[in-house]
């Protein structure tokens, strides 16, 4: 599975269907002894028309104190972004993509890359971490703004809070070795001569249900031996390094929504699993759970 590919999954990005549908995406309650944050799971690229907002997640967004995202896209955060594109993404002078990859490597890359419509001169310049984020952008559907950039306008900049940087996520792609990102490279090929890089359907359908256990198990049948490394840093590592600042929330009494990819709120090392362990109450107020249910057990 390439680097993207695994983007890709942590963001949710939804497969092409065809008619609107009526979601219920899991949303969160965590509470300390005098204050209460909300957690909710976003998708954060849409390729079909989805009827995905509810009353209270429409009231959480107009009464929150701080709406936290991953990343506040702002002027200086695109700025930043193509920054780092131009001068992380680029090969020195003198070197091209091609020399770093086999005979077989190479022609195999050429094919997909035709396959999209695309030259190779397009890429000769591109680290390989560039180069696979081009593809696997190339290979999906057409795609519409998600989650995130649909509510934008809707909150005021002095509202907006993010976990971490633009620098801090780019440097999960430019900041892996070049035998890292070759491997990433040739996965994500893999993956669109395959046709499994857009094979989404079960974790869309599951975030729309609010099915959190489908959710893990669809996100975990994507998951090679060969990927667990990637993963951990994409996902696990990433929720661990949240629970500090969303504790900080909670402490500060600060009635804050929290929108992060929906990847990172299920399973025993989501967010939700790390607070309810460091002591808070964590409960899922989307829909009536079980009596003794935990934050990933049943809902109805």
């Amino acid at each position: 599975m390439g680097l993207f590919r695994r983007l890709v999954l942590t963001a949710l990005a939804t497969a092409s269907l065809s008619s609107p549908a009526l979601a219920d995406p899991a949303l969160w309650r965590v509470s300390d002894s005098d204050s209460d944050i909300y957690l909710f799971g976003s998708v954060h690229i849409f390729t079909r028309e989805m009827n995905w907002r509810t009353p209270q997640f429409d009231a959480l967004l107009k009464s929150a104190d701080h709406v936290v995202f991953e990343v506040v896209m702002d002027v200086d955060a695109y700025s930043t972004l193509t920054y780092i594109t131009m001068t992380e993404g680029t090969l020195p002078n003198g070197e091209l993509l091609g020399d770093m990859l086999s005979a077989d490597q190479y022609s195999t890359l050429a094919e997909v890359t035709s396959s999209l419509g695309l030259e190779m001169g397009a890429l000769e310049r591109m680290q390989p971490w560039l180069a696979a984020m081009t593809l696997g952008q190339m290979a999906m559907p057409k795609t519409s703004a998600g989650v995130e950039l649909l509510i934008d306008s809707e909150v005021e900049p002095e509202r907006k809070r993010s976990l971490e940087t633009v620098e801090e996520q780019m440097d999960l792609f430019a900041g892996g070795t070049r035998a890292e990102q070759i491997e990433g490279l040739m996965s994500t090929v893999e993956g669109i001569e395959s046709g499994m890089l857009v094979e989404l359907e079960p974790l869309v359908d599951a975030w729309e249900s609010g099915d959190t256990d489908a959710l893990k198990a669809a996100m975990d049948g994507f998951i090679t031996p060969r990927d667990k490394a990637a993963y951990a840093k994409l996902i696990d590592e990433r929720n661990a390094k949240w629970i500090a600042p969303l504790e900080q929330l909670l402490a500060e009494n600060d009635n804050a929504l929290v929108i992060v990819g929906a990847g990172h709120l299920v399973g025993p090392e989501g967010v939700p699993a790390l607070l309810e362990g460091k002591g808070y109450k964590v409960e899922r107020i989307d829909a009536p759970t079980t009596a003794g249910s935990h934050v990933d057990g049943a809902r109805r």
